[in-house]
Parts: C-alpha cells; sequence; structure tokens
C-alpha cells in the first residue's frame, strides 16, 4: 500500500472488526516502511517477515524505544524484560505491542514529563496541577497475591500534587492482539474450567488457589458474577484484566488503561463485557483511550518519534 493510499485509508477513517483484516493492513504499510528503510529480504525470517533475525533486532528498535530500554535498566540495575512468543523476543517482531508502548511512552516521557502530562489531562486522566511523581515501564505492583509469575503492565504513571499521594494509573497497549490473556492453567490444559461446577464451588476447585496464589480472596469483591453461572468465569480473557484490576486497586489507583489503535475494534466487546461484569463502583476504574488521541502531543515531545508511528504503524 503506498502512502497516497494510507493517507486516504487514514482521511475515510477505516476501521476493523477482524484482527486478521488489520494485520494485513498493518503488513502492507510495514512492507513500505521495510523497503523505504533499505533493508534485505533475508534480514528477516523467510516464513514470517515481520520477525527479524537475532542479529538484526536492533533495526526494529528505533532511538526513542532505546532510550527508553535504557532507562529502564539504568533505573532498575537489570536487564530489560523482555516479553516471548515461544522462542521470538519481541524486540525482533515489527507487530510488537512492547516496543510500540516503549516508542510511545519513551517519547512522552523522557524527553520532558510536560509532554505526558498534557496528555494525561487532556484524555481526563490526570486534573491540571497535578505533576508526574513517578512512572515505570513493565511495572510489577506488590505482590499482593503470592504470584510466583508476578503481574506486570505496560507502563504506570503516578500522578498527584506535590505533598499529596500520587495516584496509580495502569496502561495496558495492545495493537495486533486480539484477546487480552488467559489464565495459564486453562491455556495449556492443566485446567479444563471445571464447566459442571457452579460459581460458588470454583474457588475450592482452581489450582491458583491450591498452589497458594489468592485471587478468589478478592474478586467476589471486584466482579459482579451471576452466582448461578456455571464454570470459571476468569479462565479466559477475563484473566488478565482481572489480574491488574485487582492490583490497582489494592494500590488504591486512579485507572486502568487500555490503549489501542481507534482503527481496531475487535477487542471492544471483550472490554464492554468486562466492564459489565465489574462491581458498579469499579466499573469507571476502567478506560478505552486511542492511540491517535496521544499522537499531538508526540509530535510536540519527540518528532523522528511521531515519524516513525506514521511510517511504520500507518498512525497519524
Amino acid at each position: 500500500m503506498g502512502g497516497d493510499e494510507k493517507e486516504k485509508g487514514q482521511e475515510l477513517a477505516i476501521t476493523f472488526s477482524k484482527q486478521s483484516e488489520f494485520q494485513l493492513f498493518i503488513d502492507s504499510i510495514q512492507r513500505d516502511y521495510v523497503s523505504k528503510m533499505k533493508w534485505r529480504p533475508e534480514w528477516s525470517e523467510a516464513k514470517r517477515p515481520h520477525i527479524l533475525k537475532s542479529e538484526y533486532e536492533h533495526l526494529n528498535l528505533q532511538k526513542t524505544t532505546m532510550h527508553a530500554i535504557q532507562d529502564w535498566e539504568e533505573r532498575h540495575h537489570s536487564h530489560f524484560p523482555w516479553h516471548y512468543s515461544g522462542e521470538i523476543r519481541s524486540s525482533r517482531n515489527l507487530h510488537s505491542s512492547q516496543v510500540f508502548g516503549l516508542t510511545l511512552f519513551g517519547a512522552l516521557i523522557l524527553n520532558n514529563r510536560h509532554f505526558l502530562k498534557q496528555a494525561l489531562v487532556s484524555t481526563v486522566l490526570s486534573k491540571p496541577g497535578e505533576e508526574i511523581q513517578e512512572y515505570d515501564f513493565e511495572y510489577e505492583p506488590p505482590n499482593f497475591f503470592n504470584e510466583p509469575r508476578r503481574t506486570s503492565v505496560d507502563f504506570m504513571v503516578k500522578v498527584g500534587r506535590n505533598g499529596e499521594v500520587a495516584q496509580t494509573i495502569y496502561f495496558e497497549v495492545k495493537f495486533l492482539e486480539s484477546t487480552f490473556g488467559p489464565c495459564s492453567r486453562k491455556s495449556h490444559h492443566i485446567c479444563s474450567g471445571f464447566p459442571q461446577f457452579p460459581l460458588r464451588e470454583i474457588p475450592s476447585q482452581c489450582l491458583l488457589m491450591k498452589d497458594g496464589i489468592r485471587y478468589w480472596e478478592f474478586l467476589p469483591e471486584i466482579m459482579a458474577f451471576d452466582s448461578s453461572q456455571l464454570g470459571c468465569p476468569i479462565g479466559g480473557y477475563y484473566y488478565q484484566l482481572v489480574r491488574n484490576v485487582i492490583h490497582l486497586i489494592k494500590e488504591r489507583g486512579r485507572a486502568f488503561v487500555i490503549l489501542s489503535d481507534n482503527r481496531t475494534k475487535y477487542l471492544d466487546d471483550q472490554i464492554k463485557q468486562f466492564i459489565n461484569h465489574a462491581a458498579p463502583k469499579y466499573q469507571t476504574l476502567i478506560r478505552t483511550i486511542d492511540v491517535q488521541q496521544l499522537v499531538p502531543y508526540i509530535y510536540q515531545a519527540d518528532i523522528s518519534a511521531a515519524e516513525l508511528l506514521a511510517e511504520k504503524y500507518g498512525i497519524i
């Protein structure tokens, strides 16, 4: 797809209800990007051209992204916690939401916090006069639930007026994913989801509870599930969302934000269903924001990052 067609697609506010269709659209944009960057075909995996070979992963990590990674490593005195899909590190994947999020928030926070502060005010996540008191990529909340594999969120920021206790905002960045993360016991077929058991009996059957992981101690307060339903309600995509929201509530946080592309609609129903099943007093914690709402502030903060978003992802 050429530049004129991409611009026309943006002007028409094209949207996709199927992940597969959006991926084809992004693939066409990224083919143009790879051609413009003069990358050689042999630098990518033959059957998956959006995956770079290990020795060329640095090509996927532009200046702003590298700045975010280096910032994290300097503050944590550790290697950056890359996500993996099988043996593929997300740093090699042109579709990676992790790389995408590092680019977005790296541009907004690392050059001048003022731009992130403006973006938060414009999306009603922060109030005028509040300051950014803390931030982190790949943030791990305190381990309230005895998790051997800790919950993490893509980006966290704490905001508040000077001298006051800051409130936490979590951001979960989605780009090409068609759903949210399921329970590992269910996805690895260790657990059936107990489809024959009523909800009230699930906690005593849950393998997580038997392993000492305490989610079910808090779920009844957070989620307004129908007590007559059968089977585990969090084995599927609710699992990732529930973990994040419970952690946010335990931190007395302000908002859990799902940040996605306004051209995609295939996550909308999942998010709406989750919000509808949350206890009423917690429903307003869950927010959705379009990446496109942040673009004007990215242009002000880091023009190279804004140009990268346009060329690599078609976001303008």
